[in-house]
């Protein structure tokens, strides 16, 4: 009885090695598995006014992560990614944001196609500490100051944040002399403009290149994001007799009122100008509405005879999904190539690290040589004025666009006097 009792529980010790073993390997590989993994947050508008803008977004985030990953991730890990809805809401975007840092543990959130939602989220990450890479936002807040309503002006440029997009104050001075050279001297400018950061941006820009250079403002009429009808705004302005039409709207909402602009026939009466252009939005309006629309882009799609890094993202995206990729999706792409990047320059994701290896930054993408600068974070980037392209000139359904002038980045970017933004500084730092 001894012996079988002494055979039993030797058995029985065996088993829980065994079994030990086995759980510490199952353990080991989970962990294994995790460390060859870093998850970053896509945080865009799937739905709302800019979903067409965050959807293209979408596509090119994927498209990048998939090509990174094939070719081993970054430092040898996987790029995982969780993907939230914005809703085209800046609250929305803020809480999101939040979660994707305190409940996900993302090392990187990216996204946005509102800068209202940009701002918020860069306002988070510099908070809980994580890189944002902003996506398309193009008000000068993001990467300067915002005034609120009761006029104090308040940074949000912040050490985390980084924009590759263009800003409503390089949109005006490489837009501006164009428009002031080409339709008539002091010409009266009207402008029906979105109710919020990026729309008040912009229009101050514009009314301060304008009116510098001696033309008039008749008017002036804000109007909600995600209004859905511009029938009163356009009528209010068509009575005023200007002689350029400033629609500052963007997403679906450009698309609305460019259509009943169209169908008013106002661009017999009077140059309309969109000041900023994004394909799925000229896709959208449609090629009569757009023919000779003024407006300026930071990219375009038909530049690849120009631009190799051009040609190689436009094949694959097309590849891939079968339509031509925008301006929103040119901004995903450098986002997360640029953030790689500079993750491998660094040796880790800490975002400390991260962050210097962005800063002074020259890179070769899309275009030619740009570069993120250390004081402020906004590339300096061109910028390409455009024309809405005749049903003739046309060579399908995504060629919308001809581009009639081109400004280098160095030359329309504003400088330190032109935003004197003091990015926070690390421990240590002097």
């Amino acid at each position: 009885m001894r012996r079988k009792g002494m055979l039993f529980i030797n058995t029985f010790l065996l088993f829980f090695s065994f079994q030990f073993l086995f759980n510490e390997c199952a353990v080991g590989q989970a962990l294994k598995g995790q460390e060859e993994k870093v998850t970053i947050g896509l945080n865009v508008p799937l739905t709302g006014s800019y979903s067409d803008q965050g959807k293209d977004e979408e596509m090119a985030y994927k498209l990048a992560i998939e090509q990174i990953n094939a070719k081993g991730g970054v430092l040898g890990k996987k790029i995982e990614y969780i993907l939230k809805d914005t809703k085209t809401d800046a609250q929305t975007a803020k809480q999101n944001a939040i979660d994707l840092i305190r409940q996900n543990n993302v090392v990187m959130v990216t996204g946005g196609s509102s800068s209202a939602e940009a701002v918020a989220q860069g306002d988070v990450c510099q908070e809980l500490g994580v890189v944002f890479m902003a996506a398309l936002t193009h008000s000068n807040a993001t990467t300067g100051h915002d005034r609120l309503k009761t006029g104090q002006e308040l940074q949000k440029a912040h050490r985390h944040t980084f924009r590759w997009y263009f800003n409503a104050w390089m949109t005006a001075k490489a837009l501006s002399p164009y428009l002031i050279g080409k339709i008539k001297k002091n010409a009266a400018f009207y402008y029906i403009t979105s109710d919020y950061t990026w729309g008040h941006s912009l229009e101050e820009s514009m009314k301060w290149r304008t009116e510098l250079a001696g033309c008039d403002t008749i008017g002036t009429v804000r109007v909600p994001l995600g209004s859905k009808d511009y029938k009163k705004e356009l009528i209010a302005a068509q009575k005023k007799e200007p002689d350029v039409l400033v629609m500052v709207l963007f997403g679906q909402d450009m698309v609305t009122a460019l259509k009943q602009a169209n169908q008013m026939g106002l661009k017999n009466k009077m140059q309309l100008v969109v000041p900023l252009m994004e394909l799925n939005m000229a896709h959208g309006a449609g090629m009569e509405a757009m023919e000779g629309i003024l407006s300026t882009v930071n990219w375009y799609w038909d530049m690849g005879n120009r631009f190799p890094g051009t040609k190689q993202f436009v094949d694959a995206f097309n590849t891939k999904y079968k339509k031509m990729p925008g301006g929103a999706a040119a901004c995903a792409w450098v986002a997360i190539y640029e953030w790689a990047s500079a993750v491998e320059k660094a040796g880790g994701f800490e975002s400390g690290k991260v962050i210097k290896a962005l800063e002074g930054r020259k890179f070769t993408l899309l275009k030619d040589t740009e570069e993120w600068r250390s004081w402020d974070h906004q590339a300096i980037s061109s910028v390409f004025i455009v024309q809405g392209k005749s049903k003739s000139e046309s060579k399908g359904e995504w060629d919308l666009l001809k581009i009639v002038g081109e400004k280098k980045g160095i030359d329309v970017v504003m400088s330190r006097e032109e935003n004197p933004v003091i990015l926070e500084s690390f421990p240590g730092e002097k």
